[in-house]
């Protein structure tokens, strides 16, 4: 389904490690907890087999963070590339989890239009496109990134239906795909 010919053979998509949530700060200025570095070390355990030869992230400090964790690990540099950057809500306030669930389902049902934060959906999944075509050859890449572009991207490519994909992401939870093949790996 998706376009094969612009990716790795193998491309490793990780949600960032649970985040310090500041209430009154940009979510894309969180940076991991301490709970979310740990995560980011036992997701890495769990992907060491996958044996990746690149590892790149989201510019936003959860991502990076989580991904120098994972570098650790896999002996690897983690490149950042803002591309990877999460979907762009950071004028949306942060608010219960009830609102924040049916702001996502909106932009899942409405990617085309500006429903949710300061970037349409397709915007979003068209520069992750982009970001994903920059990491050229490799055999098995990582990239940490973020739940709602993930799902995006990913569901555009499959063709699944974004909203329970979504919710069934969890903090260093990874897809991975290999051609159109999508295996979900819990750290």
């Amino acid at each position: 389904m998706g376009d094969q010919a612009h990716r790795p053979a193998r491309l490793i998509l990780v949600k960032h490690g649970m985040p310090e949530i500041l209430e009154d700060q940009p979510r894309s200025s969180w940076k991991l907890s301490d709970f979310g570095r740990a995560g980011a070390a036992r997701a890495a355990d769990g992907l060491a087999r996958f044996m990746p030869d690149r590892l790149l992230s989201s510019a936003e400090p959860k991502a990076a963070e989580t991904a120098r964790a994972m570098g650790a690990r896999f002996g690897l540099t983690p490149e950042v590339d803002a591309g990877f950057g999460e979907h762009q809500a950071d004028e949306a306030p942060f608010g219960a989890a009830a609102a924040f669930e049916a702001e996502v389902a909106a932009l899942f049902a409405d990617p085309v239009g500006l429903v949710m934060g300061e970037e349409t959906g397709v915007a979003a999944r068209s520069r992750f496109d982009a970001a994903v075509a920059r990491i050229g050859p490799a055999k098995s890449a990582v990239v940490v990134a973020h739940g709602r572009v993930i799902t995006l991207w990913l569901s555009h490519q499959l063709g699944f239906d974004p909203m329970p994909f979504w919710k069934s992401l969890s903090f260093c939870h990874a897809a991975v795909l290999e051609g159109d093949r999508l295996e979900l790996v819990a750290p």
